[in-house]
């Protein structure tokens, strides 16, 4: 029992109230202050304040300060006003106690749901405007790369065009040159160039495919005769020279493009395999355990699938059964949920837990010998020992003494009692169980 604090000192005014609670040599990091707006708690073991205010005061507003050997807590009130007294006049009534001790914690607690919402609420704000910014950051990079990308396309192709005017100069005066005996069918004609194409991207320009094509056409009402239209270049009668390029121009030092390479076929073939991984990267003596695992379960489910009793597919599956096993332990339907964490048991035979639970059914049923052996099977699927699976260990350590214990082998019995107590030091159940076995073994009589 708390020894309760009385001799705390406090004063009022019409709007404030302070309380300063000794500490009698408590120390800092063991005392434990409680406070709402009606109840205030101060813990220090193994002496305990407890005070049921007069009135309400603003919680938030208030404040509790640690020195000096006290804490003196500064509230506000809600109405001002003088009290009569710190404590409120039902505040030897039990049940005014503990209602008001409940109702101050509902009032934490809601307080803390809403401390945490808001703080969550803070917490999306921010970092939904810190993807807003992140994303006007990258929106400001691509600006900057495309604007840098169109000027270097601009600079390219004004560069481009500067190399061509005096190439395109050079071959309209030799296309005049080879028009000069039809200077009166000059507006008549129709001259297409086809200047050189560039590729974006390519370091290194690409030769010139094709240079100049120029199509003459003669209509026949210039004539007034019946002469058909022709090609200048391409007419095998026509006494029109063909085109070369002027000496100095780049067009002389481009050689034309060799014809593109056949296509072939090549054949590649793979050893089969049962893995993905080559056979370089493969380890034989795993893989083939793997494959043995696997066949054996295919077989597992091959059984299953025959077996007539399954009728729903959610009893091939062994943790529904598992959790089918555990209402009829409940129901102690002991018979039905054997049956049904043996099914499991089939399904999955590496789930300690199927094991334990057949266990405690047996032990119901004073059936100790299975009792034992389920177990001692669970014991030896729960390795290693760890934190994660000492209470697994413990529930398995105490069934099996107790099926020993039935069997009159106690040495056994306290061994395995022994082992649970390890596990659970703190149980005194287990440790009254274990002094009684003990007993027995010595020959002395149960108190």
């Amino acid at each position: 029992m708390p020894l309760l604090v009385k001799d705390y000192l406090w004063e009022e005014t019409d709007l404030s109230v302070i309380i300063t609670v000794p500490l009698k040599g408590a120390q800092f990091n063991k005392l434990d202050i409680f406070s709402t707006e009606e109840y205030i708690k101060v813990s220090y073991p193994p002496y305990l304040f407890e005070c049921f205010l007069f009135a309400p005061v603003e919680d938030v507003k208030g404040k509790a300060t640690v020195g000096n050997g006290a804490v003196v807590f500064s509230l506000i009130k809600k109405e001002a006003g003088i009290w009569s007294s710190l404590q409120a006049p039902q505040a030897e009534d039990k049940e005014f106690k503990k209602r008001k001790r409940d109702e101050a914690i509902q009032m934490a607690h809601e307080r803390a749901l809403e401390i945490a919402r808001i703080k969550e609420n803070e917490k999306r704000e921010q970092e939904r405007y810190a993807l807003k910014q992140q994303m006007k950051i990258e929106e400001d990079e691509r600006n900057r790369v495309e604007a840098v990308k169109e000027q270097e396309r601009k600079k390219a192709a004004k560069a481009i065009e500067k190399l061509n005017k005096p190439y395109q100069k050079s071959v309209k005066a030799s296309l005049k040159g080879l028009d000069s005996d039809d200077d009166e069918n000059d507006n008549d004609n129709d001259y297409k160039i086809i200047s050189m194409e560039e590729t974006e991207g390519r370091e290194t320009k690409e030769s010139i495919k094709d240079n100049t094509i120029l199509n003459k056409n003669i209509s026949k009402s210039s004539r007034n005769s019946n002469l058909s239209s022709h090609s200048i270049l391409t007419s095998p009668t026509s006494t029109t020279k063909k085109y070369q390029p002027p000496k100095g121009s780049k067009e002389e030092l481009f050689e034309p493009l060799p014809a593109p390479r056949e296509a072939g076929c090549i054949q590649v073939s793979f050893t089969p395999r049962s893995f993905k991984t080559a056979a370089r990267e493969s380890k034989a003596p795993e893989e083939e355990e793997w494959l043995k695992k696997v066949a054996e379960a295919s077989r597992n489910k091959k059984s299953l699938k025959d077996n007539p009793d399954a009728v729903d597919m959610e009893e091939m599956n062994p943790l529904w059964l598992k959790e089918k096993g555990i209402g009829f332990y409940k129901a102690e339907n002991y018979v039905a949920a054997i049956n049904a964490f043996t099914a499991a048991i089939v399904l999955d035979g590496n789930i300690p837990s199927l094991y334990s639970n057949r266990a405690a059914c047996h032990l119901h049923m004073k059936q100790y010998r299975e009792c034992i052996q389920d177990c001692t099977c669970a014991l030896d699927l729960l390795t290693p020992p760890v934190q994660a699976n000492a209470s697994s260990r413990c529930k398995a350590y105490i069934r099996r003494g107790t099926a020993f214990f039935h069997f009159n082998e106690y040495a056994e019995a306290l061994r395995d009692y022994e082992e649970g107590l390890k596990l659970d030091p703190k149980n005194e159940s287990l440790t009254a169980d274990a002094k009684r076995i003990c007993s027995i073994i010595q020959g002395t009589p149960i108190k």
